[in-house]
């Protein structure tokens, strides 16, 4: 089980190969403000000489539940303590006023910022994933 503490400040959507293969789309928080309950399975992808995520997903369910970071990201970016929380777990209801940004992962050459497939939305009454 996976609870939060409050609404992320925006969920990225990105069409990377990964993030389309495990289902997610991503809150960013601080480690304290998420909590974790019961057996999750870590994976870490082999396809990159420097993985910097590690995801998790439900053992009793198969879903992607959140990420954390690599050992070796947290050596570069010590200052950086944060989880990735899968917010297609919870019902658009409970993220209403919450906006969700397109980024062009598919694109993306792993430096710098993204840039964005399509223009940003926010979540109201008639939004689907």
């Amino acid at each position: 089980m996976l609870s939060i503490a409050v609404k992320p400040e925006f969920i990225l959507d990105c069409d990377c190969g990964l993030c389309r293969k495990v289902g997610a789309a991503w809150g960013y928080f601080e480690s304290s403000r998420v909590t974790v309950t019961g057996t999750t399975i870590p994976f870490v992808r082999k396809d990159k000489p420097v993985p910097v995520t590690e995801i998790h997903s439900c053992l009793e369910c198969g879903a992607t539940t959140h990420f954390v970071h690599t050992s070796s990201f947290k050596e570069r970016n010590p200052s950086i303590e944060q989880i990735g929380v899968n917010m297609k777990l919870f019902e658009p209801t409970e993220l209403n006023g919450v906006e969700v940004r397109f980024a062009n992962g598919r694109e993306w050459s792993g430096e710098g910022p993204f840039e964005y497939r399509r223009p940003a939305m926010t979540i109201g009454a008639d939004w689907a994933w």
